[in-house]
This record gives structure tokens, sequence and C-alpha cells, in this order.
């Protein structure tokens, strides 16, 4: 993951005595982004000490250290029962993080949509998530989206069915879509709420063009 760089504060609940990164990331809800993860000891903000994570292999990421007078520290936002500054996100100031540096090395099939950064970025298609065969009740054997993506896979159904061929049907949260497209957009991507935040990725437009792609429409992609 290129161009910025995660800091965990130390606690009770992430020990950080061998600096290997793989326990804390996981703590802090950060598992999809173990692969090639580094650790160090390290000062953080607000003067707390802990480990600071980087990924020494991926574009853009030659240097790393806490150097606040050059970076922006974004701390984590609570998360599906995860508390609010359970980790920081620190940003280059003169090196923003681009789709380049964040894309995963293997990405699923999808599109491309340009976010509001104007670049383009991957949009994975959920029905071309890898699958496997299972053999159903009735003795047929049948394909199935596999395990890890079953939850996203079902949330892309319902949210089909809302925005049918007619538009939108009754009120959805803008959140909500958001957060979904966010789920998204990190099968193909290093990526986290803050940073996406932080890059004002998303809009009205963008969110429902990335989500029509993700659902097996065209969108407005390449």
């Amino acid at each position: 993951m290129g161009r910025f760089q995660i800091f965990i504060p130390k606690s009770e609940q992430v020990p950080l005595n061998d600096l290997q990164p793989q326990q804390p990331l996981e703590a802090v809800g950060l598992a999809d982004m173990i692969a090639n993860a580094a650790g160090q000891n390290s000062g953080g903000p607000e003067d707390q000490t802990g480990i600071l994570i980087s990924w020494p292999n991926a574009p853009g990421s030659a240097e790393t250290g806490y150097k606040p007078d050059r970076q922006t520290w974004i701390p984590a936002v609570p998360r599906e029962g995860l508390e609010a500054k359970r980790y920081w996100v620190g940003i280059w100031n003169d090196k923003p993080p681009t789709e380049k540096d964040l894309i995963r090395p293997y990405p699923y099939t999808g599109r491309h949509v340009e976010l509001n950064d104007g670049k383009q970025w991957l949009i994975p298609t959920i029905g071309e998530l890898p699958n496997e065969m299972i053999l159903a009740d009735d003795g047929t054997f049948k394909f199935v989206v596999q395990r890890q993506y079953h939850q996203i896979h079902t949330e892309a159904y319902k949210w089909a069915d809302k925005f049918g061929k007619e538009g939108p049907e009754g009120e959805f949260a803008w959140n909500d879509l958001a957060l979904y497209v966010l789920k998204i957009l990190r099968l193909n991507y290093m990526i986290t709420p803050e940073v996406v935040g932080h890059m004002r990725l998303f809009g009205q437009a963008k969110l429902l063009e990335s989500l029509l792609i993700a659902c097996g429409g065209n969108g407005g992609g390449k």
C-alpha cells in the first residue's frame, strides 16, 4: 500500500511487543491489509507510542516514519463496534495517495469509473467474484459465490432491487450506499474510510455509477 502509513497506539487490546503487524491490524479492523506489512516502534499522534505499519515494497512507499511536520494524521472513525482513534492514517502532504498506489496486486474483474479525484478506479462486478460448485438438495450441482463474499454478494442483490429499472424506489441513506461502495472498493484497493474521506473520492453521481457497475450494469466506465 503506497503513500500512507498506519499508526496503532499501544494498548492492552493490542500487544505490540514483537512488532509483528498481523495481530494489531486484525484487532483494529484492518485484517485485509496484513499482506506484506512491516512494523516498527514509533511515536505517534497525541504523543502516543505504538507500532507504525507500512508496506515498504508497495509503490510510493520508499520513505517511512512518523514525521508530523510533513504528514497529515487522520484518526480512525468508529466502525462495526470498533472505537474511534484505534488507529491513525498518516498521509504524506507532498505525496497524496493515488489509484495506482493503492490497487491490490491481483484485482477482481470489473469496470472503471472516474471518481472525484479524476482518476479511473476499477470497480469489481459482484456477479464475477470467485465461485465454487456445491451439491444442492435436489441432487444437482450449482455454482455459488465463495463464502467470504457471501455478505457483499447478498447486499448487491438488495441494492439492485432498490435501484430497479425506474430508479431508486423509496428512501435510502446516502451513508449506507457510501459504506457499501467502500466495501466494494476495498476488494480491489488497500484503502480505509479515512483515506476515502481525505481524498473526497465520492459524490452522489459517482456512488450511483459505482453501484451500477458492481451490480452488473455498464455504468459510464471503460
